[in-house]
Order: C-alpha cells, then structure tokens, then sequence
C-alpha cells in the first residue's frame, strides 16, 4: 500500500495534479486569502502592541500574535447551528463550538475598559453576526488610541451561517466608506476579495460536495469554467464574497 501511494503522489507531482487541486480550493476558499492579509498586517504591527482580538471566536490568529500583547473578547454564546441546511444536515449534532481563553466576556458593543488603551484591533468575520455592527466601530473608535489601527474583515456575500446569529449576508465597499468614516477611521485599505466568476465557482463546488456523483459530472465543467476565468473590474464590482480592510483611527476621535 505504501509503494502504491508513494507512486500515486509522483504521478501526481508529475502530472501537475497536486498543484491544480491546491489552486483550486484557494479559489473556492477565500479563507486562505484571508488568513495572507490578516497575518500580513499583523506581523506588521510592532512588537508590544496592545491588539484586542474583538469577536475572536476560536482564536484563529493568536498564534500570529506572538509579538504582541493579546487580549481576546467574544460573548461566547454560540455552540451549534440551530436549523438544517444545504450541506448541513448534522446541525444541532455536530461537536460544540470551541472557544479560546477570553479576557473579555460579553457584549462587542460595550467592552468594560478604559477609552483609548488599545494600539490596534482585530474583528475578522465578525459583523454579520452584529445586529447593529455599526455601535461596534463606534466602540472600537473608543477603544483604541489615536492613530490606532483596526484590521477588519466581513464577507461581501454568503452562505447563511452560526445561527442563530446571522443576520447579514454581507457589506458592500460604500458601507465600509460611510460607517468607518462617521466613527472616526480613515481608510488605508480596501480590498475586493473575489469577485463573480469566483463566487460562482464556489458555489458550484458546494454543489457538488452535497450532491451525487452524476452532478459532479454535470457541475463539474461549469465550475472550472468559472474558476478559470480572469477578474475585470465589472466583475469585482458586480459581486464579491467580502472585503479586507484596514483602517487608522483619526487623532482626537472619540467614535462618540
């Protein structure tokens, strides 16, 4: 079995199998792209920062935060998707969500610290969970220093998720534009992540992971034709699955 698998991996490399399949679930995955700006930005932060974690969940990043101070918040409530779902139907079974060790427990809304302590904050995939995500950048507007900088990710579009505390699907570029600017951020990045083809690519694999083998054979095509095709400007602008985005904190701003 060994030497089996040992040719199969060569073939593979030969083939360029390998490399095709890991392109691929990047262009499904947004998660890897994700994962390459927020450690990015974060490696760029420096050394001895206060960064507060806000909605940190399972604390994807805290090992990327080694040289920094690290304080981590959530209100630690979820356990498990409460409905069934397309690809979902072990909800409510499924094993319960695992949190980090928090240093704050409760509302993202309304953290109990004193104004301006923090260098930086962290809310990754956070706001669509937020029935009014625009009172959190008020209070990380409160939160951090002057100057201070917010690294921020949320999806643009997706699928129904950690109910029940779901209620967006997405934010566009101009809400990033509007709300950040009233809570006293001035943007410094704003990136696409995606766009249609991409999304419908996605979408498509999705597909046919839920569903049986004839709708692979029927899908399949379709989603390589999707995937292979270039992003324009027409097409990030049409749709996108989310957006990074960093932001600094203007001087003397108390996100009031």
């Amino acid at each position: 079995m060994g030497i089996v698998m040992d040719i199969t991996m060569k073939l593979s490399s030969v083939f360029g199998i390998t490399r095709l399949r890991n392109r691929i679930r990047r262009k499904i995955n947004n998660q890897f792209e994700r994962d390459d700006f927020v450690i990015d930005r974060l490696n760029a932060l420096p050394a001895g920062s206060l960064i507060l974690d806000a909605g940190c969940g399972s604390q994807r990043y805290r090992k990327d935060c080694s040289h920094l101070r690290y304080m981590a918040q959530d209100f630690g409530q979820y356990s498990v998707d409460d409905r069934q779902m397309l690809g979902r139907e072990d909800a409510g079974q499924k094993r319960p969500y695992e949190y980090g060790p928090l240093d704050y427990t409760g509302d993202i809304c309304d953290i109990p610290e004193e104004p301006g302590i923090f260098d930086a904050i962290l809310c990754t995939e956070v706001f669509e969970h937020i029935p009014n995500p625009q009172d959190a950048l008020k209070e990380f507007s409160r939160l951090l220093k002057g100057d201070g900088t917010l690294i921020l990710t949320a999806p643009g579009n997706c699928f129904r998720h950690m109910e029940p505390y779901f209620f967006y699907s997405g934010f566009s570029d101009h809400w990033y534009e509007v709300s950040l600017a009233k809570s006293g951020f001035k943007i410094e990045t704003l990136e696409t992540v995606g766009d249609f083809y991409s999304w419908m690519g996605a979408s498509i694999a999705c597909t046919t992971m839920w569903h049986s083998f004839l709708a692979k054979i029927v899908l399949y095509p379709a989603m390589f034709y999707y995937l292979s095709k270039k992003k324009t400007l027409e097409s990030r602008n049409s749709l996108c699955s989310g957006y990074h985005v960093v932001a600094r904190k203007i001087q003397n701003q108390t996100g009031e």
